[in-house]
């Protein structure tokens, strides 16, 4: 940035205000991303902490802001929901090509092969998805 004319003891500055302020919170990054994730475009619990690596947030804070605000028992809840909606976006498919795509689609947002192939055969056996 001193190509733009300002020094490091500048810059430097200007984040420690921003921090003391509280406009710079890793945590409160941490913790909307989380929310905003579950809500917006659901990612498993492994999508959601790379997204946070991503950003260079730091371990600890990826831990506790995943384990607060996205527990293990909902990654499943969100799973089953996005095999739900997918199964019937894909209704005009014969049943096995549903079930590989949205297990696929759910590998794909980061849930593991076993988390996604219970969701879409629990999504299956409890609707009219057949």
């Amino acid at each position: 940035m001193e190509e733009a004319g300002f020094s490091c003891e500048d810059i430097d500055a200007a984040l420690d205000t921003a921090r003391d302020q509280g406009w710079i919170d890793d945590r409160v990054l941490a913790r909307l991303w989380v929310e905003d994730r579950i809500l917006h475009h659901p990612l498993s619990r492994r999508a959601v902490e790379e997204e946070l690596r991503g950003r260079k947030v730091p371990h600890d804070v990826i831990s506790a802001a995943v384990r607060d605000h996205y527990p293990e028992e909902q990654e499943r809840v969100v799973a089953r929901s996005l095999a739900e909606a997918r199964l019937a976006r894909l209704g005009g498919l014969d049943k096995m090509t549903r079930r590989r795509r949205t297990i696929d689609f759910l590998i794909r947002r980061g849930f593991s092969g076993s988390v996604a192939a219970d969701s879409v055969r629990r999504a299956l056996q409890g609707s009219d998805h057949d």
